[in-house]
C-alpha cells in the first residue's frame, strides 16, 4: 500500500517544485495546495475506501499533502524564472516609440513647448516660467511629481531653484557637492531608485535625502554641467520604465539647451562688451517691464548707481587696459551678487545702475554695504595696478516708497545721491540719510514699547 501511494507522490513533488519556482511564493503555494488534492483524490479512485480505514494511510496521505504544499510555497520564494523576461517584456511596452499613448504624450508636449518658446522667447527672464514648464511636461509624460529643477548659479558651484531664484536666500541654494544632487551633476550619470547597477553607495546617499528621490538627472552640455532635476515621487515603477525615463531625460535636456541658445542669442547685442552686464538701452528695456511689475504686485523696489572715479585719468594717460580691467572686475562681481530678476547694467563709462526687486531702502542698504566693501577693499589695495590714478568708489540708493516714481524719475534721484556720496567721500549714500530725525519725544515713546 505504501509503495503504491508514493509512486504518483513523487512526480507530484518534483512538479510542484518546479511549477513554484516559475509562478512565485503565492501562487507556487497555491499549486501545491492543488496537486495534494488531486493526489488524494488520485489515490482514492484507485484503491477505493478502504484508504480511511486505516490509520497509517491516513497518516501518509496527511503528511504526503503538507509535503507537497509546503515544497510549493519553499521553491517560490526565490526569484521567479520567468522574472528576467518579464521585466524585459514590461519594459519593452513602456517604450514611447512601441506604447502608442505615450509617445502620443511625448508629441503633445513637444508642440507645447513651441508654443511656449514662442510665447517666452522675448522675456526678460523666462527661467522660472521654464521650471513650472518642466513640472507639467514631466507629470504628462512619466506621471512624476514634486519635481524640483536646479540651475547652475556661482561659477558652477551652486544649485539655484529655477522657480525661486534669490542668491541671498541660503536655504534655496544646494551646494553642487553634496548629496544625490551633487552625485548626480559630478558625474553625469542619472539615479534611479533600485537600479542594481547603481551600487549600495549611491542607494545610501538617496537615502539620507529628506525625503528620499526615486529619480534624479543631470542637464548637460557636452562636458559642461547646466543643472540638474529631482523628482520626489513617480507613480510608474522605474525599473520597468527605464526606457521612458530615459527618453523624458534627453528631451528635457534638449527644451532647456534650445531656451539657453534663444536666450543667449537675444542678448548677444544687449550686454556691454566689457563688463558683460546690460547696456544702458537694454538696461532701460528690461528695468521698465520690472518696475511695472513690482508697482503692479505691490512690490518694494530700490534703485542703486555704484560710480567709479578715477577711470577718466586712466583714459586719458593711455591706460585703458587698465581701465576695461577694473571695469571688468567690477562687473564680474556685481554679476555673482545680483539676484537673477534684478536688473543691472552699465549707465556709461564709469557708472553702474543696479534695480533691486522686493528689497526697501534699507535692506538695500544693508545688501549694498556688502558689496561696497568688497569693491573698496580691492580698489585701496592696488590690485588693479592704478598707481598714481586713486580709484574711488561711490554708491547712491534710493528707494521707490509709496511715491512709485517713473525710471527714469529713479534713476535721477539714484545719481543725485551717488555725487552726494562722491562730495562727502562716503561709501554710501541714501535717501534716508535726508530725512528729519524723530523727535525726542516719538524716539521715547518708541524706545519704551
Amino acid at each position: 500500500m505504501t509503495q503504491s501511494l508514493l509512486l504518483p507522490w513523487f512526480p507530484i513533488l518534483l512538479a510542484v517544485g518546479v511549477g513554484g519556482r516559475l509562478l512565485g511564493k503565492t501562487r507556487g503555494f497555491a499549486l501545491g495546495l492543488l496537486c495534494a488534492l488531486f493526489w488524494i483524490a488520485l489515490v482514492q479512485s484507485t484503491h477505493g475506501l478502504a484508504v480511511w480505514r486505516d490509520p497509517w494511510t491516513v497518516m501518509t496521505l496527511l503528511v504526503g499533502s503538507f509535503a507537497v504544499c509546503m515544497m510549493g510555497g519553499w521553491s517560490g520564494q526565490s526569484e521567479p524564472l520567468g522574472a528576467a523576461a518579464a521585466d524585459a517584456q514590461a519594459e519593452l511596452l513602456a517604450d514611447p516609440a512601441i506604447s502608442e499613448g505615450r509617445f502620443r504624450r511625448f508629441g503633445e508636449v513637444m508642440k507645447q513647448f513651441q508654443d511656449w518658446i514662442e510665447n517666452r522667447r522675448s522675456d526678460v527672464d523666462p527661467w522660472p516660467e521654464f521650471g513650472e514648464f518642466l513640472r507639467s511636461a514631466l507629470y504628462h509624460c512619466c506621471e512624476a511629481t514634486h519635481v524640483k529643477p536646479y540651475r547652475l548659479v556661482q561659477d558652477d558651484q551652486q544649485l539655484l531653484l529655477l522657480r525661486t531664484a534669490d542668491p541671498f536666500c541660503e536655504t534655496e541654494c544646494v551646494p553642487v557637492r553634496r548629496g544625490i544632487l551633487g552625485h548626480v551633476v559630478t558625474t553625469g550619470r542619472s539615479y534611479l531608485a533600485g537600479d542594481p547597477q547603481q551600487g549600495k553607495l549611491v542607494a545610501a546617499l538617496a537615502e539620507q535625502g529628506a525625503p528620499p528621490v526615486p529619480w534624479c538627472f543631470a542637464v548637460t552640455h557636452g562636458p559642461r554641467r547646466l543643472g540638474a532635476i529631482s523628482v520626489g515621487h513617480l507613480n510608474l515603477d522605474p525599473r520597468q520604465n527605464r526606457n521612458l525615463l530615459e527618453t523624458a531625460e534627453r528631451l528635457i535636456s534638449n527644451f532647456w539647451l534650445h531656451l539657453l541658445d534663444s536666450t543667449r542669442s537675444r542678448t548677444a547685442g544687449e550686454d556691454d562688451p566689457v563688463s558683460q552686464v546690460l547696456n544702458r538701452q537694454a538696461f532701460f528695456r528690461a528695468s521698465k517691464q520690472t518696475l511695472r511689475e513690482c508697482y503692479d504686485q505691490g512690490e518694494p523696489v530700490a534703485m542703486a548707481v555704484i560710480a567709479v572715479s578715477g577711470l577718466r585719468k586712466l583714459n586719458d594717460s593711455g591706460r585703458w587696459e587698465i581701465a576695461d580691467e577694473i571695469v571688468r572686475d567690477i562687473g564680474a562681481w556685481l554679476r555673482r551678487k545680483v539676484r537673477m530678476d534684478d536688473r543691472i547694467g552699465r549707465f556709461d563709462g564709469s557708472r553702474f545702475v543696479w534695480l533691486l526687486r522686493r528689497v526697501d531702502s534699507e535692506l538695500a542698504r544693508l545688501i549694498l554695504s556688502q558689496v561696497m566693501g568688497r569693491l573698496c577693499g580691492a580698489s585701496k589695495d592696488d590690485r588693479w595696478g592704478s598707481a598714481g590714478h586713486p580709484i574711488e568708489i561711490h554708491c547712491g540708493l534710493t528707494g521707490a516708497g509709496i511715491e512709485r516714481p517713473d525710471l527714469r524719475n529713479l534713476i535721477a534721484r539714484a545719481l543725485t545721491q551717488s555725487h552726494r556720496a562722491r562730495i562727502e567721500k562716503i561709501p554710501i549714500a541714501s535717501d534716508l540719510d535726508s530725512e528729519p530725525a524723530p523727535r525726542p519725544a516719538a524716539r521715547e515713546a518708541e524706545v519704551a514699547r
